[in-house]
């Protein structure tokens, strides 16, 4: 057993919420004026709805959601007995092994080597109290629950319990909302989920405060649910220069008339390295027309998604509906 590498992983990304997602830079959050306030976060969303959770057997029929990295949809959930309609967007990381649909509205996303993010917009990004964060273990479940049990042992009177969500199947929950030796309820609530795989486990930590616990608790249970193990894959990467060949490609095959137009000369035609890091390659097309598309591409799945600027006619970039997979323009 590798406790102390365990040890390690769990301290370091899921035991304390003012240690956590806060430490590294993001996009600006802007704050709407009042929080939403939702309830119960002690039970799944199909729990609390009155629905039967999903077998295991019916969890890996639907591997395969149908739905591409940063689609974005709309659904309706159950808070304070009332529908709400959300804002979704589905992503897939195959580093890390996992797939959900989180609530962009409320919601920042913020990628890491090691782990998924999720802050609240009503945050401050650098000291976060409510926030998801999705990781993933070699080990197995029960070496990563005795882990997290032993490390949240120090500051709170555990509850473990095995439930099932509706895509992943049988996980175990740890819920950390009540203070060492019964001493009520602490600033700081967590609950852990670690779901098991063929390949080690996928741990989802929910950070929130005691008073946002049923509003943010609500939420990142819905969140949670969603989540679907998938084949992590992480040794097959796209480097610049072929997201750069793959989206010259698709641009001819899309245009057939834009080769002959390129080697005419006559219009300004380029494409290049917009931006890079290790999640993300942004291809800028700099076309004919003078419009600006940007191609940002995942770079282990290949998905990509397009925003479009026109210099001096639009304020700022704008996402389309366009969509593809640069793996499949590579020759």
């Amino acid at each position: 057993m590798k406790r102390p590498v365990v040890l390690f992983v769990i301290i370091a990304a899921l035991a304390l919420s003012l240690a956590g997602c806060g430490k590294h830079p993001t996009s600006e959050i802007k704050t709407p004026a009042n929080e939403p306030q939702v309830t119960d976060d002690a039970q799944s969303p199909a729990e609390a709805d009155g629905q039967a959770a999903p077998s295991e057997e019916t969890a890996k029929l639907e591997d395969d959601t149908g739905r591409q990295d940063g689609e974005r949809f709309e659904d309706v959930i159950i808070l304070e007995g009332m529908e709400e309609t959300v804002k979704y967007e589905h992503i897939r990381n195959y580093t890390l092994g996992f797939a959900l649909d989180y609530d962009y509205e409320s919601f920042v996303r913020r990628s890491e080597p090691d782990r998924e993010c999720f802050i609240s917009i009503w945050d401050a990004p650098e000291n976060p109290e409510n926030y998801l964060e999705v990781a993933y273990s070699p080990e197995d479940a029960e070496t990563v629950a005795a882990a997290v049990g032993e490390a949240l042992s120090n500051d709170y009177d555990i509850i473990k319990e095995t439930i099932t969500l509706d895509r992943a199947g049988t996980c175990i929950r740890i819920d950390a909302s009540n203070a060492k030796g019964n001493g009520g309820t602490p600033d700081l609530l967590q609950a852990v989920y670690i779901i098991p795989a063929h390949d080690g486990s996928r741990v989802a930590t929910a950070h929130y405060s005691f008073e946002s616990a049923e509003g943010f608790g609500r939420r990142f249970s819905y969140i949670i649910n969603t989540l679907l193990v998938i084949d992590r894959s992480g040794e097959k990467r796209l480097s610049d220069e072929q997201a750069l060949s793959a989206i010259r490609s698709y641009c001819y095959s899309s245009n057939p008339e834009l080769e002959g137009i390129v080697k005419a000369g006559t219009y300004p035609v380029y494409w290049d390295i917009s931006s890079s890091d290790e999640q993300e390659i942004v291809v800028l097309f700099r076309s004919y027309t003078a419009a600006q598309s940007l191609y940002h591409i995942d770079r282990i799945t290949g998905d990509t998604y397009v925003t479009v600027f026109v210099p001096g006619t639009m304020p700022e970039e704008k996402r389309t509906d366009e969509s593809l997979n640069v793996w499949e323009y590579l020759s």
